[in-house]
């Protein structure tokens, strides 16, 4: 092959590099980008004996029989309840009480029925409330309309007869920590605090810090870390996600009531060295030095270890930690339990530009696929139109069609790189909350979208080519307004998806 007939060949190859290179270049200033740093302080447990010291010896679990009740009760604006009591049979005096606030994957009476009926059976009268979730959505969630209606719960609870009212108080987990601060902040007659898998920080960082890890577990390029700040950086619409930057230390600062804090050191959804460490400075504020800390080797988010069996050890440490205040709050060990690690900050997280950020990007999305679609059907149209005619007339009296079908291929691989960006995201969400690992997807997976997305631009190029030639062999005859319209719209649709792939990092990037 002579070098002028390869001429054509290095001109598509030269533009390829040219297109490839400038969309790695976009991708990369076109949102923040990612480069958490290494988490520097430490938190070493005294022991790893988790018990609690108590001053005199207090209930165990099963120690008691529980009995079982559901009530309706009645919250301020008149709405009810359901809450589900369980009271130890045979307790002699006052006994403590300790209502459960939910996180994010409970909302029934009948959730917490393992860990309230260890904790009751060990002399604590315990309540579960459902959690009014009519204004509770995915992207609507209001904490302290929600601490209301938990902290007439609690007014409730410790009116109930047989209920000690010093030693009456909140265990709340995950998200429900975020409530049960704003619950105690405002009601004087909580007398404590029991925080289970607390994030401490906004949504927005605690989920950038725990999809980092999540990924990094997986063992992803880095290349993938890089979207984490463009989809959670987002700035979506006024009363959407707003929740995720809910700032729980304003009602931690006002808190003077005993904290107990615990997580498990499987758990790798929550910084859990960063928390307590905020945590603390928080109380400090309100003057509260009482804080106790347990690590539960190898538990995950929920208290759990193995398949999923809820770590009793840990509820006999909050009932006996409970039931021997006010002189546990500020006993020793302070801090026990397994060795915690978190190798990386969380931190605040960049916002994203305008055209990433929530409802925008999907809109450009939507209209570069809408863009694409419309050239296809009037590229069918036209080559209908344009069949029809010159079956009607002499040979030669009518111009070559648009090469559409070089550019509807381009746009059919395009828009299979799309999805298969969308497929791999949803794999790799499957991956972390199953904690299940696999080099396929994970390397295999982003290896086989960059080349597809890589040859989607070389498929754009020769057909962009081909466009060109034929206005060449046009020139001089008027176009028709149909066939420009149908290359343009192909093509600023194709260059909006470009981008759009660029911008998760799909091509290379000298920068």
């Amino acid at each position: 092959m002579s070098l002028l007939s390869r001429r054509p060949f290095f001109t598509h190859l030269a533009a390829w590099v040219v297109l490839v290179v400038s969309l790695g270049v976009w991708g990369t200033v076109a949102g923040p980008l990612w480069n958490p740093q290494p988490m520097s302080d430490v938190l070493t447990p005294e022991t790893e004996d988790t018990a609690i010291g108590v001053s005199e010896p207090s209930g165990q679990i099963g120690q008691y029989e529980v009995a079982i009740s559901v009530e309706e009760i009645e919250l301020r604006d008149g709405q009810k309840v359901s809450a589900t009591i369980r009271r130890p049979v045979g307790y002699e005096g006052l006994a403590p009480a300790m209502l459960f606030i939910h996180g994010t994957g409970t909302q029934s009476h009948t959730a917490f029925h393992r860990e309230a009926q260890a904790i009751a059976s060990t002399g604590i009268i315990t309540i579960v409330p459902d959690k009014r979730t009519s204004d509770y959505t995915l992207t609507h969630r209001d904490y302290e309309k929600l601490a209301k209606d938990f902290s007439d719960v609690f007014d409730y609870l410790v009116s109930i007869d047989g209920v000690d009212p010093q030693r009456s108080g909140l265990y709340a987990v995950s998200e429900g920590c975020f409530i049960a601060p704003v619950v105690a902040a405002g009601n004087p007659a909580v007398s404590y605090v029991a925080l289970i898998s607390a994030p401490v920080l906004p949504i927005r960082e605690q989920g950038a810090w725990a999809a980092d890890t999540y990924l990094r577990a997986l063992g992803v390029p880095e290349k993938v870390l890089t979207g984490i700040p463009r989809l959670i950086g987002q700035n979506f619409d006024e009363d959407t996600f707003d929740y995720i930057d809910f700032d729980v230390s304003v009602y931690q600062r006002q808190m003077t009531q005993p904290v107990f804090l615990a997580y498990g050191t499987g758990d790798i959804s929550m910084p859990i060295i960063q928390a307590p460490l905020l945590l603390s400075e928080d109380l400090a504020q309100a003057g509260n030095e009482n804080l106790t800390i347990r690590y539960y080797k190898d538990a995950d988010h929920g208290l759990q270890i193995g398949d999923h069996v809820l770590l009793l050890s840990a509820m006999q440490d909050v009932a006996d930690w409970v039931s021997g205040l006010p002189y546990t709050a500020d006993s020793l060990p302070r801090i026990a339990g397994a060795q915690p690690t978190q190798t990386y900050m969380a931190d605040i997280v960049t916002r994203t530009y305008w055209f990433a950020s929530g409802s925008v990007g999907l809109y450009i999305l939507a209209g570069a696929l809408l863009l694409i679609l419309l050239s296809l059907i009037m590229s069918a149209v036209y080559s209908l139109i344009h069949r029809v005619r010159r079956n009607h007339a002499e040979e030669g009296t009518q111009s070559e069609p648009v090469p559409m079908k070089a550019i509807n291929i381009a746009s059919a691989v395009l828009i299979c790189a799309v999805i298969g960006l969308l497929a791999y995201m949803g794999a790799l969400a499957y991956l972390a909350t199953s904690y299940s690992h696999s080099i396929l997807i994970t390397y295999g997976g982003w290896l086989a979208l960059c080349l597809l997305s890589l040859g989607a631009a070389w498929l754009s190029i020769i057909a962009l080519s081909k466009v060109l030639s034929w206005y060449r062999e046009e020139k001089g005859r008027a176009i028709a307004l149909v066939p420009r319209c149908v290359v343009w719209t192909a093509f600023f649709g194709q260059l909006t998806l470009f981008m759009a792939l660029a911008y998760w990092g799909v091509f290379p990037s000298l920068i």
